[in-house]
This record gives C-alpha cells, structure tokens and sequence, in this order.
C-alpha cells in the first residue's frame, strides 16, 4: 500500500485544541493581540536572563548579590520580565552581557523607510 506524502502527513497532523481555536480567536482582536504579544516579549526577556544567569554558573541569591539587591526581587524580573532600562543595564552588566535595544515600524514600508541611508 503505497500512500503519497500528502496522506501521511495529513495523517500525522492533530486537529487543533479548543485553546489554540480560542487563542486565534482572541489574537484577531487587534487590543488582545497588542498585549499578548507586549507580556511575549517580556516573557522572553525574563527566560533570557534566567538562562543566561544560569549559563554562568549563578544562582539567583550570587545574582542579587552582585546588584545589591533581594533574591526575590531577581526571582520576579526572571518571572515577569518586567523592568526598567536602567535595571536591564545593570542586570546586563553583573551577568557580563549587553543590552541590545531596538525600536522598529510595525509596518513593513513605514521601516523600510526608517533605514538608516534613508534618515539622512
């Protein structure tokens, strides 16, 4: 029995879930969509400094320690996500790292022209 490609993985694809029907849903509200993708960003911030405090060996009492600070206050910036540039900066720095901010259009011709040969 020889079936094509197209049968097997059509086969081998799961139907969505009632939550990622629900998610789709709610992501084509353009105010749902603007805030989840706001806490993404500030959960990828947070699991970025989580495994990079652990790549270097650190726990997150050493963490807070180097910024003068209280373990729970580094438990919740690497649960949230959520601070300051200022703070980002420090944390950076005692994790022997960069901070690399970038503000981009949400429109793909409106950055074409943000580029920096075309901002004169």
């Amino acid at each position: 029995m020889n079936k094509s490609r197209s049968e097997i993985f059509c086969f081998m694809t799961r139907p969505k879930t009632s939550v990622q029907v629900f998610v789709e849903e709610q992501l084509n509200d353009p105010e749902v969509a603007e805030s989840f993708y706001q806490g993404l960003d500030e959960l990828r911030l947070a699991v970025k400094i989580a495994q990079l405090r652990k790549h270097r060996g650190l726990t997150q009492a050493q963490l807070a320690a180097r910024l003068d600070t209280s373990t729970p206050v580094i438990s919740r910036l690497e649960n949230q996500g959520n601070c300051s540039i200022k703070t980002l900066k420090k944390v950076a720095e005692a994790l022997d790292a960069v901070v690399q901010i970038d503000i981009v259009a949400k429109k793909v011709e409106d950055s074409q022209k943000m580029q920096p040969s075309s901002l004169g």
